[in-house]
Parts: C-alpha cells; sequence; structure tokens
C-alpha cells in the first residue's frame, strides 16, 4: 500500500490529499473475513508504506511514485497506489509496464482523461489516460463526461468507451462479459478514479457526475478481472473526503479490501 496525499491538480474541489488517510482511518473498522474470498483477506499480508512526500510539480510526483512502484515490483510484490489526485496512476502504472511490458491497462472513471494538456500541464488529472496510453491496451469503462477533443482522439484510435448508461441497462453478467472480451490476455493494470461510482454513494470526489455505477455493478466487473486475467498492480484514486460523512472512506477501503480478496483468492 503506498500512500500520495497529493491534490495539485485538481480543477474543482480540492481535498483529495487527505483521501490516502481517510482510507487508512477507515479500514480497521472492517470485517477481516471477506464472504466472496471466503477468508480474512489481511493474512495474505498487507503492509503500509510511509506516505510519498508530496512535490510541487506533477511530473515530479508522478517520477516519485514510478520509483516506489518500482521498488514494489522489484520484490515481486502487489502495490497498490492510494490516491491522491488521478495523475499519480501515472508513475504507478509507467513503472509496471517497465516491469512487466504492455499492459491491459483498466480504467474506472466518470471521465476519459485524454487530454493531451490541462491548464498548462501534460500531468494533470485530466491527462493521465493520454500520458500511459501507448503502454498497452486501454479499456474505460464507466465513462460518462468527456471533451470534444477527447472524442477526436477515442474515434483516431478506434476506441470505445463502455458507456455508464449502457452498464447500467445491462445485466451485471453482461456488462462483465463485455470488459472480459476486451482484454488481451497480457498482465492487468487496473485504476479505479472512485467518482466512476454514482454521487449518490460515492459523493466524496473532485468531479462527480451523475449516472454512475453502483457497488455491485463495479464489484461485479472487478471479480469477473480477476477470475480471467493477472493483475499486477492497482490503484483507487480521488477519494475528497468531506467532514462528518464517513461513508465514502469507508466505501474506498472495503473496495481495496475485496479487490485484494480477488486477487489472492
Amino acid at each position: 500500500m503506498v500512500p500520495v496525499p497529493y491534490d495539485s491538480t485538481t480543477c474543482y474541489k480540492a481535498g483529495a490529499r487527505d483521501g490516502p488517510m481517510h482510507i487508512l482511518a477507515a479500514s480497521p473498522h472492517m470485517e477481516l473475513y471477506e464472504e466472496e474470498a471466503g477468508q480474512e483477506v489481511y493474512q495474505c499480508g498487507i503492509h503500509t508504506m510511509d506516505a510519498l512526500e508530496p512535490c510541487i510539480s506533477p511530473e515530479s510526483m508522478a517520477e516519485k511514485v514510478e520509483q516506489a512502484v518500482a521498488g514494489i515490483l522489484s520484490q515481486r510484490k502487489l502495490p497498490v497506489v492510494l490516491g491522491g489526485d488521478h495523475s499519480v496512476s501515472i508513475g504507478a502504472i509507467r513503472a509496471t509496464a517497465k516491469s512487466a511490458g504492455q499492459l491491459d491497462i483498466i480504467q474506472f472513471d466518470a471521465h476519459t482523461d485524454l487530454r493531451n494538456e490541462y491548464q498548462g500541464s501534460p500531468y494533470s488529472h485530466a491527462c493521465v489516460m493520454r500520458r500511459v496510453w501507448d503502454l498497452g491496451n486501454v479499456i474505460q469503462a464507466g465513462i460518462r463526461s468527456t471533451s470534444r477533443e477527447e472524442m477526436e482522439f477515442l474515434e483516431k484510435s478506434g476506441t470505445t468507451p463502455l458507456w455508464a448508461r449502457d452498464i447500467i441497462e445491462m445485466d451485471p453478467g453482461r456488462a462483465a462479459e463485455m470488459l472480459i472480451g476486451r482484454l488481451t490476455g497480457r498482465p492487468v493494470y487496473i485504476t479505479i478514479d472512485l467518482d466512476c461510482l454514482d454521487p449518490g454513494i460515492m459523493p466524496s470526489v473532485g468531479t462527480p457526475e451523475p449516472g454512475g455505477l453502483l457497488w455491485h455493478q463495479l464489484t461485479g466487473m472487478l471479480r469477473a478481472i480477476s477470475e480471467t486475467g493477472k493483475i499486477i498492480g492497482f490503484d483507487v484514486v480521488e477519494l475528497s473526503p468531506i467532514k462528518g460523512m464517513h461513508a465514502p472512506d469507508y466505501i474506498a477501503a472495503r473496495l481495496i479490501y475485496k479487490l485484494i480478496g480477488y486477487i489472492v483468492t
């Protein structure tokens, strides 16, 4: 577990720098037994590193995250990055691709995050997937907000996201089948921006979008991925805690614990 308390590229509601600590604060209050895994998942061995010291520039922060994740991968461990804004995923994905080669990169998100530059930086949280696009096969799920620039990029690449509206209307099993059908057999890296979830259950994000995924829709797809591909790293980002509202912190912690359970069983 790599906490990265960084949110210098947020553009609406700041606060994601506090996300990692709120996730860790909520985590001791979960039941240790995970019913889908059929075991107490913590027994696989979960170690939380010291939080990475924030850098001023997002490019420098990406390099620091890349170094931390590379160190974990060199020990043949599973890196789990706790954001922070989505820009921290750039370094994590780069380190994973350098270690394992071309990846299946699965992005759960409300936004495509494919701008080439945003607010003067190519390392903004709005540019994260553009910076890692060439590192593998990018599969986007839960999308419901994008720009003209990003749609033109997708059209040129011949890629279509799994839109949230389509996933919501499908049988959960069918949505999982569609996602799995896009895997190439490469090692899998998953990046989860918590705004992929509907703001009715996950309001604590910097840029909430209506019409998102629900808990069992997301976890069903994560379970299917773990049963089909080899997940070698993941991150959960963009928790921006709201004072007095604890459920989103707990949901984020539970999601991480559940995904670890899927991976280790």
